[in-house]
């Protein structure tokens, strides 16, 4: 166990007179790592908990998304499930979308991104095969954003050399429909 979490649980156990129980890192039958939690029966993953006796993987507040890749030519839905289905080896949806644009030879600078959180999302899971079964609940987060791969200038303090700099980024940044011009926007309404 690493020094400062030898520390923490030696301070816990002083001032709550509490031990605290900590499991090493584990990995299941796909690689993916976990902490095993005795007191609940429960796997620990980045981004989502199994109960192993309820067999339920739930993942995290707003870790799944519902997502609509989408421009003129092309529409696809999916519901984003970091590390399990089809997104073994993704947590990061960012990371995600752009292998599916590569993988459809679409350039990332030609769609729209719609994100909706999901505040919950569960699942039934074989243990055995560790495959995602019948989805349980979906819960959505309420929230939709609009995202764009675009240049950002960003700008920063530079505390070394005592002075602002400026530096422009290519990523994925949520979309603002104001600082877009419209085709119509001159015409006058009463026509």
């Amino acid at each position: 166990m690493p020094l400062y979490l030898a520390l923490i649980a030696k301070y816990i156990a002083k001032k709550f007179g509490q031990k605290l129980s900590m499991s090493k890192l584990k990995k299941d039958i796909k690689g993916r790592e976990y902490i095993f939690c005795e007191e609940k029966n429960m796997r620990e993953y980045a981004c989502c908990n199994l109960w192993n006796k309820e067999k339920v993987l739930s993942f995290n507040k707003y870790e799944a998304a519902a997502v609509e890749i989408f421009n003129n030519d092309v529409t696809e839905y999916f519901t984003f499930t970091p590390q399990f289905g089809r997104f073994e080896g993704f947590t990061d949806l960012f990371n995600y979308i752009e292998f599916w644009l590569k993988e459809n030879e679409i350039l990332f600078t030609k769609v729209d991104v719609n994100v909706y959180e999901l505040s919950a999302l569960i699942f039934k899971i074989d243990l055995e095969t560790m495959e995602l079964g019948l989805e349980i609940e979906r819960i959505s987060g309420g929230e939709c954003f609009t995202y764009r791969y675009r240049e950002e200038e960003k700008s920063f303090f530079d505390i070394n050399n005592n002075k602002d700099l400026t530096v422009k980024e290519w990523g994925w940044y949520e979309a603002s429909y104001e600082d877009e011009e419209y085709e119509y926007e001159d015409i006058d309404p009463q026509f």
